[in-house]
């Protein structure tokens, strides 16, 4: 009793003194930028007493003279401070550096970099916003080293590919997976995100990185974390962009010719045929011509077209219009606006937005709408963590299903298109007057040519996580989607008149160029048509997980144990007729004749357990081991006949990583700051056959239904019957180095995969009733290397000056086919297409080309008569499709509240084809065509009568002004082959953050910053690249590197934010 009072008699005695060296301590919270930071905490070194700092960054607190202040906020470094004075002023560093340290890897298993033995990238949302693209794809382009983004079409509606280190499948999918907080999806939803709700993409490269995904996860992974809210008061933020864009590439054309075709009455040979070019030429010119092969241009005054049903005609000048089909596109302009509340305590945090996006594009007429609302919210209940995340998206489309472009360079550039968008009411914009006899007016036919779509998106997940203990939790997540389409596509009745049928024609002084009544294309009417389609998408998706972290002596063990259940769900639908009967009503029962339609229902089913464990010692942190494994059954290959192992199989994988500067602290210098060694290897397979790939599945036969009877026919493709899953072998190694006290950072990385068992269709006899056997034969090599630096240049207070360089080389080879087999074809046309060939990369471009002359000199076969240019009519391989190079080059200078960004793209080393060249010579609207005079055929070389090659010094070209180039010159389709680099400014940002003084001054708000930006301002491609974008495609399969009219021209982008 004596000691106990003892005790308490020093405790007061204690608190007495302390006490009387207590003074209040006011003090304020800034950060960097002079910002005030609210809601910091101070705390009293060693003891329990703490404050909040207010709204405005303003504290008071009560401790001693020279206590130990601890300060600390929400996404600030903490510091400590003396508390010295009675008056402070504290300054908090934003905390990248641990941000930057922690990384959502597969199934949303969060690690330490240290930790990861693979190649991964982080986009953070600063980067994603520097160009302020509509749509997060575009965002990501050129940011990643070995991530391509094909935009294969520009409208409002674009389709996009995205690959990461190239192909793996011949003919599966090569796309990566795309997975938002935490749900499994495809590079189509991608569209409906807004990119101002995206927190970080972290780019998984590896297999390793993936295997947890499953075959989904075969081609790597991107993966999305949107927003969430903070601790603190409600933060609300708002955006507005308005971005304008217009043509930034055309194709090459000519103007120095106007409307004619071969007209000329008189073969050669015949007495009456004239050696004079400008003779022809001059009989080759019609009014009403879509060709461009009329004689040049004189500014005279000529008849557009025919006479009108009144009498009237359009008489113009002979002239070029300059720009005449770029500025028959419109200027198009975006906005953009979003509007997100956040905020949080201890226990919870909670984030909202809504987004709004307008968009008319260049075609007129053509728009899309985009509004969205995303919703998420965490909370604490003791040992139990619970949250959310909802989104909602909604995308209207309307937009042509015309070949606009077609139309476009089918006009003669001497009349001016401008002049011909109210179709309706000008009479000779009108199909009954227009001036072309084989082409409508481009506005017309994009009119009345449309197609009508509403796109939705809903997403969610629920988590939850209980602490069983200090060191196990067990986590689930249900994860539900819903994707869906409806629309229309529509085309309006038009009837011609009798005049413009049968009576229009070409009035004095050019009646002798009049060679029919009536204007041709008005022989058949305009039908009118409706199909209305739809479709949905059902994905559900449950994560159950088992997190263990627990130590065992030295042995840092992490374990993830998995159960995955995946369901997707697809019906699609549509019903059409070609003829209506009253115009504008757009009913299918408004209709003659038969409806034509189809129907798809489709289920697919996956389930899955896994694991990943990370191990480490404590005494040697420095190296870590992951493992990894899956095993999965799938029901495309199941069938209650079938054996277990050949419908579920087994993923694996394991990486390892060393930070040799841990390891050997002598390593550390002035010079090296840091060095990490990395090396993985893995196992994926991969369920890459069609769903109910193993039926035989049945269709309507020709001609049935007949009547009331119906009558099916089988498939033509025999599934064999040991089908199993393709499996995907990866090795990768790396290193990760920083310099000169981490001013300078490094990561290296090499790869190698193999596809093997790869399904393939192959040709087998007819007699066994089926044309093909799906079966596994195929093999396919894939490797590569990447380089990424990052270089802090300048750093001082008021000016930052980064740099930051990416490089990647990918390749591919087919090392395996079937027996007998060497090679099939993707796609594309007969004189020009896309192929996988044994021994070489794919895509493989062949053509038809030339006969060159066996000496090597290039020369290029003609006919020794006409002098005009042999066709090689055998496909010959021309180089892979893909880019095989990818560099990126970008830098941010910062002066104190003003930041300058921008970054380049290259992609090159592969080959294109410009089925575009094709059709542009065929109307002659191509500069290559130009040259109309008397002429020897370039670099060419004839068989004299003994079959010896002889160099052409002599023998022209007999027509030049038109056979030459529509009926020798096109067909070579060598001519339109042309490679596929291109280097594009990506995007550009100029932006000023007002300083901390004036926004102080409004009271309401914390923060305001305006930009100027810009994306794909400008695109250097090849010379002989006279005709599109390299990216563009016909097509977002895997046969891409063929283009043609049906793309719309590329776009350069420029705006203005406000934040």
């Amino acid at each position: 009793m004596k000691k106990i009072l003892i005790s308490l008699i020093l405790t007061v005695l204690c608190a007495v003194i302390v006490n009387a060296q207590v003074r209040q301590v006011s003090g304020s919270v800034k950060d960097e930028k002079g910002a005030a930071v609210p809601l910091a905490t101070i705390k009293i070194k060693g003891s329990q007493t703490s404050v909040l700092a207010d709204d405005n960054g303003n504290f008071k607190i009560s401790a001693a003279a020279n206590a130990t202040l601890q300060i600390t906020a929400t996404g600030f470094a903490p510091i400590e401070v003396v508390a010295s004075s009675t008056s402070l002023s504290i300054s908090l560093k934003q905390q990248i550096e641990e941000i930057d340290n922690i990384v959502v890897t597969a199934q949303g298993i969060r690690k330490k970099s240290k930790e990861i033995g693979y190649s991964y990238a982080k986009v953070s949302t600063d980067e994603l916003m520097v160009g302020r693209a509509p749509r997060l794809t575009q965002a990501l382009a050129g940011k990643v080293s070995g991530l391509a983004i094909y935009t294969v079409n520009n409208s409002v509606d674009p389709a996009v590919k995205v690959i990461l280190r190239g192909y793996r499948s011949l003919t599966g999918n090569n796309e990566a997976l795309v997975v938002i907080d935490g749900m499994q999806t495809t590079s189509t939803v991608l569209a409906t995100i807004n990119p101002n709700d995206v927190e970080t993409v972290t780019i998984l490269k590896g297999g390793q990185a993936a295997t947890l995904y499953g075959s989904a996860g075969v081609n790597g992974a991107l993966v999305i974390t949107t927003k969430q809210g903070a601790k603190g008061k409600i933060k609300t933020t708002y955006s507005h962009a308005t971005n304008y864009e217009e043509i930034n590439f055309m194709p090459k054309f000519q103007n120095k010719y106007g409307s004619g075709s071969q007209y000329y009455e008189y073969n050669y040979g015949d007495p009456l045929y004239s050696n004079d070019y400008k003779v022809r030429m001059k009989a080759n010119w019609r009014s009403y011509e879509n060709q461009q092969y009329g004689d040049p241009y004189d500014g005279s005054l000529r008849i557009a077209g025919r006479v009108l049903e009144d009498g009237s005609k359009l008489v113009i000048p002979y002239a070029d219009v300059p720009n005449v089909r770029r500025d028959t596109y419109d200027r198009g302009i975006s906005s953009n606006n979003q509007v997100s509340f956040s905020g949080g305590d201890d226990n919870g945090t909670y984030y909202l937005s809504v987004e709004n996006q307008k968009i008319n594009g260049i075609v007129p007429g053509d728009w899309s709408d985009r509004t969205g609302v995303r919703a998420n919210a965490t909370k604490k209940f003791g040992k139990l963590s619970t949250g959310y995340n909802v989104s909602y998206n909604q995308i209207a489309y309307d937009r042509t299903s015309a070949d606009f472009q077609n139309d476009v360079i089918n006009t003669a550039s001497w009349v001016d298109l401008k002049n011909m968008r109210n179709w309706r009411t000008d009479p000779f914009a009108n199909p009954n007057g227009y001036y072309n006899d084989y082409y409508n007016n481009p506005f017309f036919n994009k009119d009345i040519s449309r197609s009508r779509y509403k796109d939705a998106n809903l997403q969610g997940n629920f988590d939850l996580e209980y602490k069983l203990t200090p060191w196990m939790s067990l986590y689930n997540r249900l994860g539900i989607m819903n994707n869906s389409r409806t629309g229309k596509n529509t085309t309006e009745k038009f009837t011609y008149s009798d005049w413009a049928k049968n009576s229009a024609y070409i009035p004095d002084p050019w009646t002798s160029y009049d060679d029919y009544p009536g204007i041709y294309r008005a022989i058949s009417n305009v039908l009118g048509s409706v199909n209305d389609f739809s479709s949905t998408e059902n994905v559900l998706n449950n994560e159950f997980q088992a997190r263990i972290n627990k130590d065992l002596g030295v042995v840092q063990n992490k374990l993830t144990l998995g159960y995955s259940v995946y369901q997707r769900y697809t019906k699609s639908i549509s019903v059409a007729s070609s003829s209506i009967v009253v115009p504008d009503v757009y009913n299918i029962s408004n209709r003659q004749g038969i409806l034509s339609g189809s129907e798809s229902n489709t289920t697919e089913r996956k389930y899955g357990i896994y694991g990943d464990y990370n191990v480490s010692l404590k005494n040697m942190d420095w190296l870590s081991l992951n493992l990894t494994g899956r095993y999965d059954a799938t029901s495309r290959f199941y069938k209650p006949t079938r054996a277990t192992n050949q419908y579920s199989y087994l993923y694996y994988g394991a990486a390892l990583s060393a930070i040799l500067t841990d390891a050997i602290p002598q390593l550390k210098s002035n010079v090296l700051s840091y060095a990490k060694l990395r090396a993985s290897y893995n196992k994926n397979g991969n369920d890459n056959i069609p769903l109910y790939g193993l039926d035989l599945s049945y269709a309507n036969g020709a001609n049935f239904p007949y009547g009331s009877n119906v009558g099916l026919t089988v498939g033509n493709t025999l599934p064999d019957a040991n089908l199993k899953p393709e499996f995907v072998t990866a090795i990768e190694a790396g290193g990760e180095f920083a310099f000169l006290d981490n001013r300078i950072n490094l990561d290296l990385s090499w790869y190698k995969q193999n596809s093997i068992g790869q399904v393939l269709t192959v040709k087998i006899p007819n007699t066994t009733g089926f044309s093909n056997l799906l079966i596994n034969v195929g093999e396919v090599s894939n490797w590569g290397y990447e380089g990424d630096l990052k270089i802090q240049a300048v750093r001082s207070k008021n000016f930052k000056f980064d740099v930051n360089m990416r490089y990647s080389y990918n390749d591919n080879k087919v090392i395996n086919l079937y027996p007998g087999i060497t090679e099939f074809q993707y796609g594309g046309y007969s004189y020009a297409n896309t192929n996988v060939i044994l021994g070489q990369r794919f895509p493989q471009l062949k053509t038809n080309g030339y006969y060159y002359a066996t000496d090597g000199s290039g020369m290029r076969r003609v006919n020794a008569t006409t002098g005009y240019p042999v066709q090689n009519p055998t496909l010959t391989p021309r180089g892979s499709t893909l880019a095989r190079h990818m560099a990126g080059f970008g830098s941010s200078l910062t002066y104190k509240d003003l930041r300058f960004t921008f970054n380049f793209e290259y992609r090159g080393g592969g080959v294109m084809y410009a089925d575009l060249g094709r059709q542009m010579t065929f109307t002659g609207s191509g500069l290559w065509t130009v040259n109309r005079d008397p002429q020897i055929f370039p670099n060419s070389y004839y068989l004299d009568a003994s079959g010896k090659e002889v160099p052409n010094t002599t023998v022209q070209v007999r027509e030049p002004e038109y056979a030459l180039w529509v009926n020798n010159y096109r067909l070579i389709s060598e001519n339109f082959v042309c490679p596929n680099w291109f280097i594009k400014l990506r995007d550009v940002n100029l932006s000023y953050d007002l300083p901390a003084s004036i926004i102080k001054k409004t009271k309401f708000f914390s923060n305001v910053s305006i930009a100027a930006f810009g994306r794909n301002l400008f695109t250097i491609v090849d010379k002989a690249n006279f005709y599109t974008d390299p990216e563009f495609s016909y097509t977002s399969g895997n046969g891409i590197g063929i283009s043609n009219t049906g793309q719309t021209p590329p776009v350069r982008q420029y705006g203005i934010n406000l934040n």
